[in-house]
């Protein structure tokens, strides 16, 4: 662990705030290519990347505020001063930041699949780079384990998960996928918006079971904070993949013709019994 970057005559950069703010940089440019192949003006991308910037910052600290308010209950001016209580909550920025991205695509009339897509290559690669950021301050820790390559974390007794490395190759492998389907679906001429439906599909369930062995402090009914927030991702996404997907058109005949056969099925069972009752009597 490294948690302090460079230190230099009393100056100290934290690793942390350095790959975060290289994460932005890289989310920001990457957010910005794919719009822009997508002919959306450079003001407009500006002002979608420049608000939910914003929004996910305040989020993401609201977050962490409302799941760890002992740290603050002693005085609330500690809520903005981030030098003096540092904390940010990835999942609290996502949602915010996503959010805010889906009203302000709405207001400033770019198309939300654009916007989707964008996010499918843009988001995992600046999570990518903040992850070196977290692994090197260990803020975020696994939970213990006999494997071999656990790691130890400052401030921590015993070998632990290495949670980051999972989670970046899992973003590896998901950016991976992502490239292909995007490649499909240009070729099969699929839906805007459908490729970023898969990533946030594909990121809910390796994040999901990541969580298994990470070190959460926050709980409810069995099921970290970050899971619950997953699993709501998750059914979102399965939600716009009804409507975006065309499921609308595949599902609901399927379920009419299913529905009529076994109400068709259940008509002969009682015409057969009705029968059967009156012949004995």
């Amino acid at each position: 662990m490294q948690p302090i970057f460079i230190s230099f005559a009393g100056f100290e950069l934290y690793s942390l705030s350095l790959f975060l703010i290289a994460s932005w940089f890289v989310f920001s440019f990457v957010f910005w290519k794919h719009l822009h192949n997508q002919a959306v003006d450079d003001d407009r991308i500006f002002d979608l990347t420049f608000y939910s910037t914003i929004i996910a910052f305040v989020g993401a600290r609201l977050a962490f505020v409302v799941f760890h308010w002992e740290l603050f209950a002693g005085s609330w001016l500690k809520v903005p001063a981030l030098w003096v209580q540092p904390g940010l909550s990835l999942y609290g920025g996502l949602v915010s930041g996503l959010l805010a991205l889906l009203y302000l695509a709405r207001k400033l009339k770019v198309r939300v699949s654009f916007v989707l897509d964008s996010l499918a290559f843009s988001l995992p690669s600046a999570i990518l780079v903040g992850l070196i950021g977290s692994y090197l301050d260990g803020t975020t820790a696994g939970k213990l384990t006999g494997f071999a390559w656990g790691v130890l974390y400052t401030g921590l007794a015993g070998r632990r998960h290495p949670v980051q490395i999972y989670e970046g190759i899992s973003l590896l492998l998901i950016i991976i996928i992502i490239f292909f389907i995007q490649k499909k679906a240009v070729k099969r001429g699929l839906p805007y918006g459908m490729t970023g439906l898969w990533f946030f599909f594909l990121f809910s369930i390796f994040m999901f079971a990541i969580e298994f062995v990470k070190d959460s402090s926050v709980y409810f009914s069995g099921v970290s904070a970050n899971q619950w927030v997953l699993v709501g991702l998750f059914a979102e996404t399965l939600g716009a993949f009804y409507v975006r997907g065309g499921g609308k058109q595949l599902i609901r005949p399927a379920m009419k013709h299913i529905v009529s056969g076994l109400t068709g099925k259940f008509k002969q069972l009682y015409a057969k019994f009705s029968q059967r009752n009156s012949n004995r009597y």
